[in-house]
């Protein structure tokens, strides 16, 4: 093989690879949006990743560990297969398809959590938006967040009934706490994720 061939080989084997570790981020990002996490800083404080870091994954920046990539795929709600069909087929159906999974498993996976806590029949009387919408408090509480941001990240009014039905259920379940329990209205009352609330994210 001369010189040439070999450096051509080389350079074409370093494309694939960056087209690989691009598709790879576009994978991660797609799949954290579709399940409704905003934010890269929030996916990174919830599930222990320096907001650098995940970023690094996101943007293709980064060679993350084959157990890195399995762990994602599990919190994503998601499995290998669904990694291989986006990276392989890139269109909308496809996509979209892995999408709507990846939101039920998340919504089934913690459904089951509640029904531990609280019993079957009650967690099958959570719908599905109730359930993700939990699911999606959880994440963003990965940091201390007031009762206004909270339902401005669900781009709700600032009601007390809004409040209860994004918020109520992981307050209940001990999955979010209050910063300040002893003054449950006090205008710097903050909440965030507990021990708990990450065990079931």
């Amino acid at each position: 093989m001369d010189k040439n061939t070999a450096k051509d080989q080389l350079e074409a084997f370093q494309n694939d690879f960056k087209s690989l570790q691009l598709n790879l981020g576009l994978f991660f990002q797609k799949s954290r949006e579709n399940i409704g996490i905003k934010s890269i800083e929030d996916f990174a404080n919830t599930y222990g990743y320096t907001t650098s870091q995940y970023r690094a994954y996101e943007s293709g920046k980064a060679n993350p560990t084959l157990l890195t990539i399995f762990r994602l795929l599990k919190i994503l709600g998601l499995n290998e297969n669904d990694l291989f069909n986006f990276t392989n087929n890139q269109d909308r159906k496809s996509n979209d398809t892995i999408a709507a999974n990846a939101r039920k498993n998340k919504i089934e996976q913690l459904r089951e959590q509640v029904a531990k806590i609280k019993g079957g029949e009650f967690a099958q009387e959570i719908n599905d938006v109730s359930m993700l919408r939990i699911f999606q408090t959880l994440v963003f509480c990965g940091v201390s967040r007031s009762k206004a941001e909270i339902l401005e990240n669900f781009e709700l009014k600032n009601t007390t009934n809004n409040f209860k039905r994004s918020v109520g259920m992981a307050l209940e379940l001990s999955w979010i706490k209050m910063t300040n329990p002893e003054s449950r209205n006090s205008p710097e009352q903050r909440y965030v994720i507990t021990e708990e609330g990450k065990r079931v994210v």
